[in-house]
């Protein structure tokens, strides 16, 4: 995912005037082997003294801490400690532990969604069991359900959505003329187009509008979208972060963002106006994931699929959404009314993906080819 999200909650807050919510580590025990999985749908006759939860630092861990860490730990009397340290280290360091067959230090991790498919691929989650999250039943499968999902145990679960829409700033261009990948390449955006650096945020779009499918010849079955990203150049103003993104969209130096929706809030929030399009040949829309790690103690695993089913409750799901902006999987989760009222931006159910001619991720293609796809990015827009 490319949220920026500090951005985003502060955003949030301030435009949209979102009033607060309320809120609804490891053990010392005898180390889980190969059987954690079997052991973990029984309830231990001993608790864990906590859960150590991988999650990014900031408005992020403190919403979840309020509220689904919050109701966990007032039921169950377990504290949860939370982990902050950069998401692409802690996924390194844990991947050493786990391979090298040390204990993780991490019971379960909050992680960008092609880490979580490549540890579960390599049989370094513990599946979580509809037993211990029952709210698994009730959520969108087309955006919460892991990719090559088998059965109802699955090997990790994403708790939202973030979508990709054009940020349009009003007082330059007429947000009606930007409503395909090919509106782009007008002339009169000449160096007035930001792009957000992260190749998934433009590169599923243009294949599907240019009708290729990326699952053909990876990563070469792709060169006529890095071709057609290419031919962006001359309207190119500006390549970077969320944040360079929202700098750009604020100060007017551009007229057009292709970027996460949290980056569109912010330039709300910071005065500018704007308007975000769904395009209509391709909305690319993206979550992060909840998984388990392989190796923890029988306890720790029973209970981080207990704390699942909090992050995928209803109202922990409508506090991440009104704080944060992102967009719930629990159909019964209440939205701000922004997202409510533009469901072609923020969609939530089957038919909303399916009216806006939704991507949904292909995260097994991503894991598999994300170094590839970034440089070929990278190549063709000049980098």
């Amino acid at each position: 995912m490319t949220a920026s999200r500090g951005l985003l909650a502060a955003a949030v807050c301030a435009v949209l005037a979102v009033g607060n919510l309320a809120g609804c580590g490891s053990s010392t025990g005898t180390q889980a082997t190969g059987s954690t999985a079997s052991q973990s749908l029984q309830k231990p006759a001993t608790k864990p003294d906590r859960l150590v939860i991988r999650i990014w630092s900031g408005d992020e861990q403190k919403v979840y801490a309020e509220t689904a860490g919050k109701a966990f730990t007032d039921a169950t009397g377990i504290p949860i400690v939370w982990d902050t340290t950069d998401e692409a280290v802690s996924y390194a360091k844990l991947n050493q532990e786990i391979g090298s067959g040390q204990p993780p230090s991490v019971d379960a991790s909050f992680n960008a969604q092609q880490r979580a498919y490549t540890d579960a691929a390599r049989g370094w989650t513990i599946p979580i069991s509809p037993e211990l999250a029952p709210n698994m039943a009730k959520v969108t499968a087309e955006t919460a359900r892991p990719a090559n999902a088998n059965g109802d145990n699955w090997a990790y679960v994403n708790p939202y959505t973030l979508s990709v829409p054009f940020i349009v700033r009003t007082d330059k261009v007429d947000p009606a003329q930007i409503a395909t990948w090919n509106d782009l390449f007008t002339p009169n955006l000449k160096q007035s187009i930001a792009i957000d650096s992260i190749y998934s945020s433009t590169a599923f779009g243009f294949a599907q509008s240019l009708g290729v499918n990326p699952a053909t010849n990876p990563p070469d079955g792709m060169a006529p979208v890095w071709d057609r990203i290419s031919g962006l150049k001359p309207n190119l103003a500006q390549l970077g972060s969320n944040a360079d993104v929202v700098t750009a969209l604020t100060n007017g130096s551009v007229s057009v963002a292709i970027s996460n929706t949290g980056s569109g809030i912010s330039a709300l929030a910071a005065g500018a106006p704007i308007k975000m399009v769904a395009p209509k040949d391709g909305l690319y829309v993206v979550g992060d994931s909840y998984y388990i790690h392989k190796g923890i103690p029988a306890a720790n695993a029973y209970y981080a699929q207990v704390f699942a089913n909090y992050v995928l409750d209803p109202a922990v799901q409508s506090a991440v959404a009104a704080k944060l902006g992102f967009v719930p999987v629990n159909p019964a989760a209440d939205v701000p009314a922004y997202m409510s009222a533009d469901p072609a931006v923020f969609p939530r159910s089957p038919a909303d993906l399916k009216a806006e001619n939704a991507i949904v991720a292909p995260i097994p293609l991503m894991a598999k080819n994300d170094e590839a796809w970034q440089k070929a990015f990278d190549n063709a827009i000049g980098q």
